[in-house]
């Protein structure tokens, strides 16, 4: 009879333990998504801004380019974003970028023309 009682005490406790790990699994999930869901919408919300033209001078210390625009003739300095790889780009290379209203680069592409 003793030994009925412990099994189910037993069972008793680990079907509450499943229970309440559950429960706990359910709630880092939830919060791991609402992460996830406030820097995509962070992402969208940032206003990209797309230009031409040519470099003027790169600064690979520091991650800094200078291209002037096409259409305005304007210098604008940008500094490259954390995915970006500055190694194959020349000062004189003609280059389509795309940045964030910070002035830091999302992607910079030669220009085909």
């Amino acid at each position: 009879m003793m030994k009925k009682l412990t099994s189910r005490k037993l069972v008793s406790m680990l079907v509450i333990a499943l229970f309440t790990l559950s429960f706990a699994g359910i709630a880092v999930s939830q919060e791991s998504q609402e992460t996830v869901g406030a820097v995509s919408q962070e992402l969208q919300e940032t206003e990209v801004k797309k230009m031409t033209g040519m470099i003027s001078d790169i600064m690979s210390d520091t991650g800094k380019v200078i291209v002037v625009e096409k259409e305005s003739g304007n210098a604008v300095t940008l500094t490259a974003g954390p995915d970006v790889d500055l190694k194959n780009f020349n000062v004189g290379d003609h280059v389509v970028v795309e940045c964030t209203s910070d002035m830091v680069i999302i992607s910079i592409n030669k220009q085909t023309e």
